[in-house]
């Protein structure tokens, strides 16, 4: 069976965990990618820093000493479409995790107008909907080469490969809106011409007079009068009660 390998760590945390500029800069990222937390941001750090310290190890070499390495690393990140075909080592150098991030499936996915959101997108890659050529990718930090770009489609039994799909962009654009959860937000009123329920107090009925708002208005003033005519009614039945020499007495 052999000896099993070693899990290694695949990320550095940063030197400064507390830093507030690069804090900021990780929050934005991670919202604007759709990540899940801070480690695939570490991951793809780890990986930028890994490639441009060999860019300066080869720049450090001599012409002759550098040509196969620089070669390798060109051939490298041009498979995984970071660098373009004429890119050179000072290119290497210039990038940035953003150029990393732009090739993870869950943004192709989300740009070629197969999901509505990042976070929609990861949803449909890690249930199973995405197929890259013959295989099913469940993997939404999995890096796209340009020639696997092209073959990105919904897998043939995935309810997202209907045009009418209400969760499909081109149908929210046509104004297909998709289903919106919305939780504890409770649908009141009888159903309107389009079959569905209006929100807030149901109207009033044909034969019910509408409500008078100016009462409310008056409402403090009413309380007091009826307090006032309960008090009288009250004395003018003990009235009656008390007998008539128990009145002379007092």
């Amino acid at each position: 069976m052999g000896d099993p390998r070693k899990i290694r760590k695949k990320y550095k945390t940063p030197r400064q965990p507390f830093e507030r500029h690069r804090i900021d800069h990780d929050i934005q990222i991670v919202g604007k990618y759709g990540l899940r937390n801070m480690k695939a941001v570490w991951k793809l750090s780890t990986m930028l820093r890994n490639f441009r310290g060999n860019a300066r190890k080869l720049l450090s070499l001599e012409d002759e000493d550098r040509k196969i390495g620089e070669q390798e690393l060109l051939g490298r990140l041009q498979r995984m479409g970071l660098v373009s075909k004429k890119a050179t080592l000072d290119d290497v150098l210039s990038l940035q995790i953003e150029n990393f991030l732009e090739r993870r499936l869950q943004t192709l996915v989300f740009k070629k107008g197969l999901a509505t959101t990042p976070h929609h997108s990861r949803q449909m890659i890690v249930h199973g909907h995405i197929l890259i050529g013959d295989r099913i990718a469940k993997s939404p930090s999995y890096l796209v080469s340009p020639t696997e770009e092209s073959l990105l489609t919904f897998t043939p039994t995935s309810p997202y490969r209907k045009t009418n799909h209400k969760a499909l962009p081109a149908n929210v654009i046509k104004g297909k809106k998709p289903r919106v959860d919305r939780r504890g937000d409770r649908r009141r009123g009888p159903p309107g011409r389009d079959g569905q329920r209006r929100r807030g107090a149901p109207p009033p009925r044909k034969d019910e007079a509408p409500k008078d708002t100016s009462i409310a208005e008056e409402a403090p003033l009413l309380k007091v009068d009826k307090k006032a005519e309960e008090i009288t009614e009250i004395s003018e039945k003990a009235e009656k009660v008390v007998p008539k020499k128990l009145k002379d007495e007092l």
